[in-house]
């Protein structure tokens, strides 16, 4: 599909194969790109007809237990977030859908409930068993759920009960769900808690807002939706902060925190008392560069995945990891940035990394300048298939090691070709920082190549699986999707 789309447009195409259905639904699970309005030259419905697709397909080799299994898992193991939603739109048994809805929040239960609605030109309807599924997923979440729901998503649960019209499980989550449609008062000291902080910020008693908040623990969006930060004591602010913040929170406003003036050493230390995803903490090292170098390092710390948890994380152990990094003109700002953030935290499973342009260099990956460093890198043509062949020969890279390559693949130097490439005895995962397809789905007899958009490690960690493991068949090939699926405790 947006192979002859490319093709059309860049005037060329890549070889490959047709992926077996079990590949395509791992890979539409697992390597969902961060911004999910388009994928690259698919648009968002194209997506879902092909998840949807491989779906059924996988759904009739391996039966619907395998699949709704797969789903589960790529919610639990934190890769994805709303791919697994589309997938339980078909799921043929109300309980999956419900056991796969209950560790969502509001919000995205009220998204799987619209879903039906928007997409009815693929045969879904909004009906009994979604609604029973919802209301199975309502009931079993306890009372201080839905108390945090009804503060920090308060519209999507309002929108959700409407639309559902749920039988609640107790009388103190009716009394909630009550409040949260604007029909009576609130009813536990949680609630009546936010509607006093609600109450001292709309009287500019900010300082008190935050007070308030912290001794009734409210989610820290509470406190930075209602209240102002700036001009407050730093006392104040740094007490919610350690008090309020999740881990998400501090990764994703750290610099939130220093303009407020509670100081680097304040933010580094929250750091260190949170466990961090790695995505969060590469993003956020990366983005406090080069102005807060303190903080930076705190989080640089904990955008690491051991060698052993990445080795326990593929059904094969590679006997070597190589990196290579395209650092050509094509790649400098955001490009640059985002390679850095998906390979901070493999930089102790990289036994070498190497840069390319026009040539091929060695590149340090293992302090955070060397990161920093790699973000301002210029370079000037690419040739791509060049070095490819260039490392994989120098590092004599065989068919039990592993070659990492971030690039946006704007080859116009090389001499080789990708056929070249593709007769090289070893792994390739390359993931792609460009707005274009990143899903050739390449084979050749004694090497395996898989082509990802660039978007987070976790997907780097995906694509590995497939190309570890040797899965990128011909389309006629079957292979178990439990093979495919990271063992459930490593990750």
């Amino acid at each position: 599909m947006y192979h002859a789309v490319r093709q059309a447009k860049e005037g060329f195409v890549k070889p490959y194969v047709q992926p077996t259905p079990q590949y395509l639904y791992f890979k539409t699970l697992y390597c969902y790109p961060l911004r999910g309005e388009s994928y690259y030259y698919m648009s968002l419905d194209d997506y879902t007809r092909v998840l949807v697709a491989s779906e059924r397909e996988t759904a009739k080799l391996e039966g619907w237990q395998q699949v709704e299994d797969a789903a589960l898992r790529a919610r639990r193991d934190g890769f994805v977030k709303d791919p697994p939603l589309v997938a339980a739109e078909i799921f043929p048994k109300g309980h999956a859908v419900a056991e796969l809805l209950s560790t969502y929040p509001a919000a995205k239960m009220l998204l799987y409930a619209e879903i039906a609605r928007k997409r009815k030109e693929y045969g879904w309807t909004w009906g009994h068993m979604k609604k029973t599924a919802i209301e199975r997923a309502l009931a079993s979440r306890p009372l201080e759920w839905h108390e945090l729901q009804a503060i920090k998503h308060p519209d999507a649960l309002r929108d959700l009960l409407r639309m559902t019209h749920p039988k609640p499980p107790s009388e103190e989550v009716s009394a909630v769900w009550r409040w949260a449609l604007g029909k009576g008062d609130p009813p536990t000291p949680k609630t009546k808690a936010y509607e006093e902080v609600r109450k001292l910020a709309a009287k500019g008693r900010h300082a008190k807002a935050v007070e308030k908040a912290v001794e009734a623990e409210l989610p820290w969006e509470v406190v930075r939706s209602r209240v102002g930060l700036s001009g407050l004591p730093s006392s104040v602010v740094a007490k919610a902060a350690e008090r309020l913040m999740t881990p998400n929170d501090v990764a994703m406003q750290a610099r939130t925190l220093l303009d407020a003036g509670l100081g680097a050493d304040f933010v580094a230390q929250l750091v260190k008392r949170r466990n961090l995803a790695l995505n969060a903490a590469a993003r956020a090292a990366v983005g406090l560069l080069p102005s807060c170098r303190e903080a930076a390092e705190a989080f640089f710390e904990k955008a690491l995945l051991p060698r052993e948890r990445f080795e326990a994380l593929l059904p094969i152990k590679p006997k070597r990891v190589v990196a290579l990094v395209d650092v050509s003109g094509s790649m400098l700002g955001p490009r640059l940035q985002s390679a850095a953030r998906i390979l901070m935290p493999f930089r102790q499973v990289f036994e070498k990394a190497y840069e390319f342009d026009e040539e091929v260099r060695p590149l340090s990956l293992d302090t955070l300048n060397d990161f920093e460093a790699l973000t301002r890198k210029e370079g000037d043509g690419t040739r791509l298939y060049d070095s490819i062949i260039t490392v994989a020969r120098h590092e004599r890279l065989g068919e039990e090691d592993l070659l990492f390559i971030v690039t946006d693949e704007q080859e116009n130097y090389s001499r080789s070709s990708l056929q070249d490439v593709m007769a090289l005895n070893t792994n390739v995962v390359e993931a792609v920082v460009a707005p274009y397809p990143a899903d050739m789905i390449l084979k050749a007899p004694v090497s395996r190549f898989v082509a990802y958009p660039g978007s987070d490690p976790d997907a780097l960690i995906a694509a590995a699986r497939l190309v570890v493991a040797g899965r990128v068949l011909e389309s006629e090939k079957v292979v178990e999707l439990s093979k495919l699926l990271p063992p459930a405790a490593a990750h």
